[in-house]
């Protein structure tokens, strides 16, 4: 066998085990095995308005901690939902923004997901 007959071998080897590769992405990009789990629609909410002050999980970071304290400053869940629509200080508020569905919606998922 000569040297090119070698290196053409190697190359189609080469060839070959990349596309293996890109097919396997793709065949699991759509297969649902993942990590990835359905979002509620208050989650999504969260992460589009909510976590890049107060965290992925509610910790905090610009704004303050939502996780587990949010049922303490607000037992009752429509002065909240008042508090999220109207803001306050560096809080936006969303009414208009957001409909009253969306609103009960990222709120509830402040008070159960986060652990309120």
């Amino acid at each position: 066998m000569t040297f090119k007959q070698i290196v053409k071998i190697i190359e189609a080897a080469a060839v070959a085990a990349a596309l293996v590769f890109v097919i396997m992405l793709f065949a699991n990009e759509g297969s649902g095995g993942g990590t990835s789990t359905p979002v509620s629609p208050g989650a999504a909410l969260y992460q589009a308005k909510c976590q890049s002050c107060h965290g992925v999980d509610g910790s905090g970071g610009l704004g303050p901690a939502l996780a587990g304290v949010v049922t303490k400053n607000y037992p009752n869940i429509e002065d909240q939902i008042a508090f999220v629509a109207a803001g306050k200080g560096t809080m936006p508020g969303f009414e208009g923004e957001l409909t009253e569905d969306e609103l009960l919606a990222v709120v509830e998922y402040t008070r159960t997901e986060l652990g309120g």
